[in-house]
């Protein structure tokens, strides 16, 4: 049983200027999973298919809607799928990957037939705008984006390599609140010292992505049994776009095959991958028999890779 991409969508909310760039940015009180909506009906109306057609939601953030439920109970009720079950994944950076890996693997073991894959953040309500902060905030962005897979004669998916490395979990990390603070997630102490917003080791992060994305990549392409010059298009998430860059050259990935999504929309995180694939398609730069590979890099340290042909 082989699984294949049968409808793509995405969402971004309307870019403002914030700490001195133009992002993306949900302004009206939203979480991930009513982003996802409008990026979901897309891919179901690209595949002709209705929510009651779904056998299984994989939803991937880094910024749930609430600490539990997961964002993806809320997205479900939201769009209807009456009792389907969902998943929340938490891989940062990688969650789409992983998602991909997930769903690729029910679908082969027949478990279900089709599966909605999500990537979905709201970063800007977690940011520090404040001069101190402006730095790391800049790189953020919000959005959506959703891949229907199912079952198929065709092996669009032809590989999905994922790995982590929890070393280095305090490299790039949101420390609080915490379950592990006794006797409260979060003190005052803490929430002035900005303990609640993102903190990265931007050293650490830089060297780690510019070894582990080109290994992760050659990794995907082996196990698809292709090569870099028969990839049409190499979408590769990381918190920098110079980063990706580095990477890309290391194995000889031309700029003209080369989408870096940071760069367009700041770091969207779990939702970068399938956004730029969706955008991608929408756009007709890339069609039906194309080959792409979707790689990322970022806290846990978590990374992988996949190729798929569309």
């Amino acid at each position: 049983m082989a699984s294949a991409i049968l409808g793509l969508g995405h969402h971004l909310p309307a870019e403002v200027e914030c700490a001195g760039v133009r992002r993306p940015i949900a302004v009206e009180p939203v979480g991930p999973s009513a982003l996802a909506v409008p990026a979901a009906t897309q891919a179901l109306q690209q595949a002709a298919l209705t929510p009651d057609a779904v056998d299984f939601i994989i939803f991937a953030t880094t910024t749930p809607d609430v600490t539990f439920p997961g964002s993806g109970c809320w997205f479900q009720r939201q769009l209807g799928f009456g009792t389907t079950p969902a998943l929340d994944i938490r891989a940062q950076c990688a969650g789409f990957v992983f998602g991909l890996s997930i769903a690729d693997q029910f679908l082969r073991a027949g478990v279900y037939e089709r599966v909605l894959v999500i990537g979905a953040e709201v970063h800007s309500s977690g940011l520090d705008y404040s001069e101190r902060g402006a730095p790391i905030a800049r790189l953020f962005g919000d959005g959506a984006g959703v891949v229907l897979v199912g079952n198929d004669a065709r092996a669009g998916i032809r590989s999905a390599v994922i790995h982590a490395d929890g070393r280095y979990y305090d490299h790039f990390w949101c420390e609080y609140p915490s379950s592990r603070q006794h006797p409260v997630r979060m003190t005052v102490e803490n929430f002035r010292q900005g303990k609640h917003f993102p903190a990265i080791d931007f050293e650490s992060v830089q060297r780690f992505a510019e070894a582990s994305l080109p290994a992760v990549i050659q990794e995907s392409l082996q196990a698809a049994d292709t090569g870099v010059k028969d990839v049409d298009r190499f979408i590769i998430c990381h918190l920098l776009p110079e980063v990706t860059e580095t990477a890309a050259k290391k194995i000889g990935i031309p700029s003209s095959r080369l989408n870096i999504p940071a760069a367009r929309h700041g770091h969207l995180a779990a939702a970068a991958l399938p956004v730029a694939l969706s955008e991608e398609v929408s756009s007709g730069r890339l069609g039906a028999g194309a080959t792409v590979c979707l790689a990322a890099s970022g806290s846990g340290f978590a990374w992988g890779a996949a190729v798929v042909t569309l």
